[in-house]
């Protein structure tokens, strides 16, 4: 990234060399199709088996989950909603989310109410968490599934997933799916007792284009990608040995590093922070029991596109929103929070990795006080 400074990590992180390793490793002694009878893709296939059951035991689940392959999260989020959705039209049409998903979320509930489905948004307190007892009592009998995010990619609010798994568990006839993105690789999260999960490589350091859909053997889906044989029913296509075997290498070492990673994005969150707060014109909207990944905070007076801009022009890479909703000047998850349509407008994200420094942040912080000046 030469001398730019990069405050985008839940967007995109960079991949790290030795994923970059895993991949060519992966492509020089695994060349056949996975799909084919010979030797090399008999190869190729049995090594994707052993790669995705060590990322499921890595991952801390049981023999009852299965791995699906897939090109990212934005792809894992459509399977998820799509594939239940199609399954389960005659049980029911009821789905619930929340006002703080991810666009692939949000598109595919869209799309579903176009074509006769329910999507109803469960109530959230003031931090944008989730109610679970206003959830509980909104599951009826034709109630299929509940798709929340860990979380929000936005702003970094926690949502209690413990507690949600929990309150399901009377609700049997209900799937449960969480987008579990900007979790994995980041902090500790348990995915036991989660029907189906979406995360993918590119959050962790891994490479673009790959993912997972993790579904329990209780889970069946209908496919929104048809063809010939893949890992599993769920997803056809030839699978992309290279990114998967890459993608477990991008796992392996963000779980190996999770404490300590954790930590040092604690203390930058918290010195951003304090320099912020000295800030004129600046209102801090995450809060210190969001994820530390992810700062979010408004520039009152001024247009986040605007902001994002200037802040490039200074060599600094920051997003307004989600990478996916770039070019929209109102930050639906600030203005769902806050209710705030200036806070809303004016909202940027600054987010971190390991890598970030504090040296990085002055340098940021002292943009922030020129622009607002």
């Amino acid at each position: 990234m030469m001398n730019m400074i990069y405050l985008d990590y839940a967007a995109t992180t960079p991949v790290h060399p030795l994923v970059l390793n895993a991949f060519k490793r992966a492509a020089l002694k695994f060349p056949g199709n996975p799909n084919s009878g010979h030797a090399l893709g008999l190869d190729s296939s049995r090594e994707i088996a052993k790669s995705l059951k060590r990322m499921r035991l890595a991952l801390g689940l049981s023999i009852k989950y299965e791995l699906t392959p897939t090109s990212g999260a934005s792809e894992s989020n459509n399977l998820a909603l799509k594939g239940i959705a199609f399954l389960s039209g005659n049980q029911g049409k009821r789905i619930i989310t929340t006002a703080f998903e991810h666009s692939s979320i949000t598109a595919s509930a869209n799309y579903l109410a176009k074509l006769g489905y329910i999507i109803e948004i469960a109530p959230s307190d003031s931090h944008g968490r989730v109610d679970v007892n206003a959830l509980d009592a909104m599951i009826k009998d034709d109630t299929i599934l509940v798709s929340i995010c860990s979380i929000n990619s936005e702003i970094g609010m926690r949502q209690p997933i413990d507690e949600i798994k929990t309150m399901l568990k009377k609700h049997r006839h209900v799937l449960f799916h969480v987008d579990a993105t900007q979790s994995v690789g980041k902090e500790q999260i348990d995915l036991n007792g989660i029907d189906l999960i979406s995360l993918t490589a590119h959050k962790m350091f891994g490479i673009k284009g790959v993912g997972l859909l993790i579904s329990h053997e209780r889970v069946h889906l209908i496919p929104i990608i048809h063809g010939g044989h893949s890992t599993t029913l769920a997803r056809r296509g030839t699978p992309a040995t290279e990114l998967i075997l890459s993608m477990e290498k991008a796992l392996h070492l963000a779980l190996m590093n999770l404490v300590n990673n954790y930590q040092h994005v604690v203390a930058i969150n918290r010195y951003a922070r304090e320099k912020l707060e000295h800030v004129e014109g600046v209102i801090i909207n995450s809060t210190l029991d969001d994820l530390p990944h992810i700062l979010n905070f408004s520039l009152i007076g001024k247009s986040s596109r605007d902001a994002v801009n200037y802040f490039s022009s200074h060599d600094i890479c920051i997003s307004n929103h989600t990478a996916c909703e770039s070019d929209i000047d109102l930050s639906s998850g600030v203005y769902a929070l806050t209710g705030d349509r200036q806070r809303a407008i004016s909202s940027i994200r600054l987010s971190f990795s390991y890598l970030t420094t504090t040296s990085e942040i002055d340098q940021s912080i002292e943009v922030v006080r020129e622009y607002m000046s």
